[in-house]
């Protein structure tokens, strides 16, 4: 299956638009990849409002700084007021509790409507339910949003599949058409160890395997510390980075080889202090961590969940997430050309998934729905 479906071509030649995201605000990848985008169309001279729980006004549940959180409102006025200028509103699911009462609102047909769709998949209970909050958001804006966005070409089989009822080669008139735009990185930000860099690493002992993202059970961290804890080896060690409800649990299960770091507010300088990314997810869409670490030139370790094997293509290996399946791939990896798989890494990231080109993609997307 071609990681690209139902690309969108016209002409390059357009007005300034107007654009309203509507997305929560919060650490994660949703929020970069909002930001990534107006800060591309700004540059480009477009106008850009962001509408998030904070603007709102809601009521949140959870941790709003980070993490799992959501945003009780009923803000149909506060949104119609901000976004009834605008040529486009582009909604981040899942925004806000308002987002479940927009289609019926006088905006939807006031206002060409785009969705993106970030919720992450896999093969357990978890995923299960995320499919089910797909099912429902696609149900009621189906035919009242101009476009659909995917960042993930799994999942949008999934709203092919259980929405419309039909394949990748069909069409239905009275539905609304799917788009896969994937994440992007910055790759200016995210760059290969410089040379002073790799000398002082190498000083260091053995091969370091890292993982940046949120410490929660989902991510399958438990299984990447046995795996590495099971390996007949002293000179693997494993870097964690990141925040989440599994913090204390992981400290309690550092050693000389394993190490959690907690937040890390450099995560460029933490992709250049590893020598293969660790992402053993039981649970993604489109990991943007997977494309940072590809832009720092590493090989990487990715599970076979979401999107994860149409990025992994010579630059990495794909795994179980068992911490057997976890381990047999470390192992192949110390077999191979990590040096080699960097450098594919970074090529792939280059040339299809700077944040330029996924805005590119995305404004298409706005042009054909406002047709320019």
């Amino acid at each position: 299956m071609k990681l690209f479906t139902n690309q969108i071509c016209i002409c390059t030649s357009y007005k300034t638009m107007k654009i309203a995201f509507y997305y929560r605000n919060v650490t994660g990848g949703i929020k970069t990849h909002v930001e990534a985008l107006s800060h591309e169309f700004e540059r480009l001279g477009h106008e850009v409002r962001r509408i998030d729980q904070f603007a709102l006004g809601s009521y949140m549940l959870g941790n709003s700084s980070g993490g799992i959180s959501y945003g009780f409102d009923f803000s149909l006025r506060k949104i119609k007021k901000e976004v009834e200028d605008c040529d486009i509103l582009h909604i981040h699911h899942a925004a806000t509790f308002s987002e479940f009462f927009l289609p019926f609102s006088s905006i939807g047909s006031e206002l060409n409507i785009v969705n993106t769709f970030h919720i992450p998949a896999g093969k357990n209970l978890e995923g299960e339910f995320a499919r089910a909050l797909i099912a429902m958001l696609v149900s009621l804006y189906v035919g009242r949003s101009k476009k659909f966005i995917s960042v993930s070409a799994e999942i949008a089989e999934d709203i092919r599949r259980c929405c419309y009822g039909y394949g990748d080669d069909d069409d239905d008139d009275n539905g609304t058409e799917i788009v896969v735009i994937p994440n992007g990185v910055d790759i200016n930000r995210f760059h290969p160890q410089e040379k002073d860099e790799k000398a002082s690493n190498e000083q260091g002992k053995g091969v370091c395997i890292g993982y940046l993202g949120r410490l929660s059970p989902e991510k399958n961290i438990i299984n990447m510390i046995k795996a590495v804890k099971a390996l007949d080896s002293d000179d693997i060690r494993l870097k964690i980075a990141g925040t989440g409800p599994l913090y204390d649990k992981l400290k309690k299960l550092e050693d000389e080889r394993i190490e959690v770091l907690g937040y890390v507010e450099d995560a460029p300088s933490f992709y250049r202090s590893i020598d293969v990314f660790l992402l053993a997810s039981k649970l993604e869409a489109q990991p943007i961590a997977l494309l940072e670490a590809m832009a720092s030139g590493l090989p990487v370790i990715a599970s076979d969940v979401g999107d994860n094997k149409y990025f992994v293509q010579g630059n990495g290996i794909i795994c179980g997430t068992s911490a057997k399946e976890i381990g047999a791939a470390i192992n192949e990896m110390l077999m191979a050309d990590m040096e080699k798989m960097g450098t594919e890494s970074r090529r792939i990231v280059e040339q299809d998934y700077t944040w330029d080109k996924i805005a590119e993609r995305t404004l298409d997307v706005y042009k054909s729905v406002n047709q320019y």
